[in-house]
């Protein structure tokens, strides 16, 4: 059974809104300007283990900055559902992701109010 739980965890597939490498997008400071941002990388939530083990799937919206150095900067739920199960477990991953750092006009920028969906699927 462990073996199971396991291999559940290590098939479990996340889905962000558009493929691993596509542009995401954001604001620049003055809130109307749109500038586009890339992932470099983004690193698969965990599956939280009791959600595993009562076969609990769902959804989590982030909405967070990007730093001029393409860091991610204060990520916070938009919203989720089931609320409050995979919270934790999507926060933790968007911390760790990269993205291209942002530019507009030639010029490093921050990138406000970038949204993702994550997906918490089980295989």
């Amino acid at each position: 059974m462990k073996a199971l739980k396991v291999l559940l965890v290590f098939g479990f597939t996340y889905l962000l809104s558009g493929s691993l490498f596509s542009a995401d997008k954001g604001y620049l400071e003055d809130g109307t300007t749109v500038v586009e941002v890339a992932r470099v990388s983004f690193p698969a939530p965990e599956f939280p283990r009791r959600a595993l083990r009562l076969g609990v799937e769902g959804t989590v919206r982030l909405e967070f900055d990007i730093a001029a150095d393409g860091s991610v900067l204060d990520p916070y739920v938009v919203e989720s559902n089931p609320p409050g199960v995979f919270d934790r477990n999507a926060i933790k991953a968007v911390r760790k992701a990269l993205y291209e750092p942002p530019t507009y006009n030639g010029a490093s920028v921050k990138v406000n109010n970038v949204q993702i969906d994550l997906t918490f699927k089980l295989d």
